[in-house]
């Protein structure tokens, strides 16, 4: 939620500077800078919104290099709501509009625009003309593999008796580059029984501007998305980024992960193919501090027969994609990446499962230009795919 002035400073006035939030959270770990704990940045903030400190370069430095993971959030012991702290504060004192994001606003706005821009970028993947691209572009280097772009009908009906009805969220990311975990989303809910509705109005979470500030854009973009979902409907997200904002956002709507969702399906009857494989699952901060489940997605997993789960060493950090800030700040995002690529390496990942498409973008982009082997999927395209799905 955004906070008044007012509620921004009391709710800054409750943390307690204990300091168990530190061992915790991603920056301070790498800077060792107090400026750059959580609890550095808060009291940075009451200093600023009490005007004892000016609202500076240096001030506006420190709240940029905070991921929102929400680590701290978890750890605190007073619940500090830090990551509405972070969000109020960008709105009011770090509002910035980058080149990218004027740029990229109108194609995470409407799905129409993204849908026709992303065409271009499907033939010149399939005409393997991107390396070229990459050269003459810099920032193209940054583009994942593009599926085929898709139409999406609005309902999908349930292939079994009908135990329910639900709706799935798009998300403009997801949408553009991983439309294959929507496809499989929808081929386990209609093979469980659920129809899917896909409501046509649907847009962006918001998320990627409020990273940026930019409430009133965050605010119109969650209030189109509440217009356009059945408020008695549970809203499934594939995302946990998205899923983590709408929860926080659409907060009288019931937003749910798919894993959450899946596990309390019933599975009598699922036709599962087992699969002897060893399958290592990255925990996205924004299920495991925002939507808080991330335990779902190994009970997903484990419903696969003779399919090996263990979580990757060293899952409490983030892996530095926490939605534009592999852009924002490449730096430190690398620096985190560089943590997850060499617990990879030593533990000879070869599946690695994740339930967030920034995690699954930066980390891909990661193992590309280290050369490393990792297939790195969405949980829900492993099980579908052992229940007959063809991507």
């Amino acid at each position: 939620m955004t906070l008044s002035l007012k509620e921004l400073t009391a709710e800054a006035d409750r943390c307690v500077a204990c300091g168990l939030c530190l061992p915790h959270c991603p920056t301070y770990k790498k800077t060792g800078s107090e400026a750059d704990s959580p609890r550095g940045r808060i009291q940075l903030i009451r200093a600023v919104s009490q005007n004892i400190l000016p609202n500076n370069a240096r001030f506006k430095a420190h709240i940029d290099l905070c991921l929102s993971c929400r680590s701290c959030e978890s750890a605190c012991p007073n619940n500090v709501s830090y990551g509405a702290l972070v969000d109020t504060t960008r709105a009011l004192y770090i509002k910035k509009e980058s080149y990218w994001l004027r740029l990229s606003k109108p194609f995470i706005r409407y799905r129409t625009l993204s849908y026709i821009a992303t065409w271009p970028l499907w033939l010149i993947s399939k005409a393997k003309l991107l390396p070229a691209l990459k050269r003459i572009v810099p920032t193209a280097r940054l583009l994942p593999t593009i599926p085929k772009p898709m139409i999406w009908k609005a309902l999908y009906p349930a292939k079994q008796p009908k135990q329910g009805a639900v709706s799935l969220f798009l998300g403009c990311a997801t949408n553009a580059f991983d439309n294959q975990t929507l496809s499989a989303s929808i081929f386990v809910l209609n093979a469980l029984g659920y129809d899917v509705h896909v409501p046509e109005a649907q847009t962006c979470c918001g998320s990627i501007a409020r990273q940026a500030g930019d409430a009133v854009e965050a605010s119109q973009l969650i209030a189109q998305n509440g217009a356009s979902f059945e408020p008695d409907m549970p809203i499934l997200t594939t995302a946990s980024g998205c899923g983590s904002g709408l929860q926080d956002y659409l907060s009288t709507y019931q937003v749910l992960d798919i894993s959450t969702f899946l596990n309390q399906c019933d599975w009598t009857n699922a036709q599962i193919e087992p699969l002897k494989e060893l399958i290592f699952v990255q925990d996205p901060c924004s299920l495991r501090n925002g939507q808080k489940g991330q335990k779902a997605v190994y009970e997903l997993l484990k419903k696969i027969p003779t399919a090996d789960i263990k979580a990757l060493p060293d899952n409490g950090q983030c892996c530095g994609g926490a939605g534009a800030y592999s852009l924002t700040q490449p730096e430190m995002a690398n620096r985190l990446l560089s943590d997850k690529l060499a617990s990879m390496q030593s533990n000879h990942v070869s599946i690695l499962a994740t339930s967030n498409i920034g995690c699954s973008l930066h980390i891909t982009q990661g193992l590309k230009d280290a050369g490393m082997d990792v297939s790195v999927l969405h949980p829900i395209q492993i099980i579908a795919k052992q229940m007959g799905f063809k991507p």
